[in-house]
């Protein structure tokens, strides 16, 4: 029998859970069918396959902890919990998704193993794990996205397969501008509603340039303005806490956090509700 299995934590989880069933099997990961079916038909298995993972349909945080029990020690305080530590390894440039299948299939219920490092290849994946870990907050910290085409874009050159992550948490911080994150061939988009695209999706790095911000809410922008500066009430204007809030650094990084800034550090013009409403 051959199992196989999508190269994300349901899918790692389940083919744990068919192997210790099926001790034995064979392991084949892929990232979708398409791929999945390309491998199957190079090998030329003309065996049992069941397909696990490719059809989001279980808890993964319930499935580890009925596979592995619950967590007692850790490492570290800020070690991640089961689902994300298989989530982070997954996105390690050297990973063996069969290879940690089996892994997770040898603690025998004893979660504790995959942070305690007292095995060999359960040191590797721990080691993986925090790499990844590392990686994806260097990011965070020292990756300086540009506007280019109205859109908020940054080249990201990690071994690992972080670019996705990166680019949630870029667009969690801007949620007022398109975002892509390039990485290698795969551009990432985030908050794509305002370039006619989902919320999040992927495309290729070559299609980029052609995208760029449809700043169709810029009058309802400027209408905002005009209404929000008409309450403003000077007096009450907090200019240390609002710096605090944005610091000056991070003032360039869209339209909206100029104005801000203007703001503060100016204060707004003389306006009453008159301007709104004519």
């Amino acid at each position: 029998m051959i199992i196989a299995f999508k190269e994300n934590a349901e899918g790692v989880l389940l083919a744990c859970f068919e192997l210790l069933e099926h001790p034995g099997s064979g392991l084949v990961f892929a990232k979708d069918m398409t791929e999945l079916k390309s491998k199957l038909s190079f090998s030329g298995m003309n065996c049992d396959v069941g397909t696990l993972g490719f059809r989001p349909s279980v808890n993964c945080s319930e499935l580890a902890v009925k596979l592995l029990g619950k967590r007692k020690d850790r490492m570290f305080q800020g070690d991640p919990g089961m689902e994300r530590y298989i989530d982070l390894v997954l996105r390690h440039s050297k990973c063996n998704p069969a290879e940690l299948v089996n892994f997770i299939c040898s603690c025998r219920g004893n979660a504790d193993m995959l942070y305690s490092g007292k095995t060999r290849i359960g040191k590797k994946y721990y080691n993986y794990m925090r790499d990844v870990t590392r990686s994806y907050q260097r990011l965070c910290m020292f990756a300086r996205p540009d506007f280019v085409n109205g859109m908020l874009s940054v080249d990201v050159d990690s071994p690992h397969h972080i670019g996705d992550m990166f680019c949630r948490w870029l667009s969690a911080k801007n949620p007022d501008v398109p975002v892509s994150v390039v990485e290698r061939d795969i551009a990432w988009i985030g908050n794509g509603r305002y370039v006619g695209m989902d919320n999040f999706t992927s495309i290729r790095s070559s299609f980029v340039e052609s995208l760029s911000s449809s700043r169709e809410s810029e009058g309802v922008d400027e209408l905002w303005d005009i209404y929000y500066d008409s309450q403003m009430i000077t007096n009450r204007r907090n200019k240390r806490h609002a710096k605090q809030v944005q610091p000056k650094v991070s003032s360039s990084m869209s339209e909206m956090s100029k104005r801000d800034r203007y703001k503060v550090e100016r204060g707004i013009a003389n306006c009453t509700l008159d301007g709104f409403t004519g």
